[in-house]
């Protein structure tokens, strides 16, 4: 976006454009915050490990069986966008990203 109506500004340096979680450059961000995987609900909205946001749609404690064998954890069922969804079973001491808004 240029305002200047003369054109560029000459030995101005490019505008940068960055993607932000959630958000826009003059509108709302979400924040991530560390959170206990037992500690997350239906609702909140989940930071993924690609970047992804998810909306947690579901959680279920129980025990798993994970790579180091059976112990606590909970099943969470997230959704993103209108076709992506999925279940990820976590420890319930593993740590998730929760977003907030800012």
């Amino acid at each position: 976006m240029n305002d200047d109506p003369a054109g560029e500004h000459p030995g101005a340096p490019p505008e940068v454009i960055r993607h932000d979680i959630g958000g826009w450059v003059s509108g709302p961000s979400l924040t991530p915050e560390p959170v206990p995987a037992d500690r997350v609900g239906a609702g909140d909205v989940l930071v993924l490990d690609d970047g992804t946001c998810a909306e947690v749609t579901g959680v279920r404690s129980g025990f798993y069986q994970f790579p180091e064998g059976r112990g606590q954890g909970v099943a969470i069922g997230w959704k993103s966008g209108p076709v992506a969804s999925g279940v990820m079973f976590r420890k319930a001491s593993d740590t998730l990203q929760r977003a907030v808004p800012k």
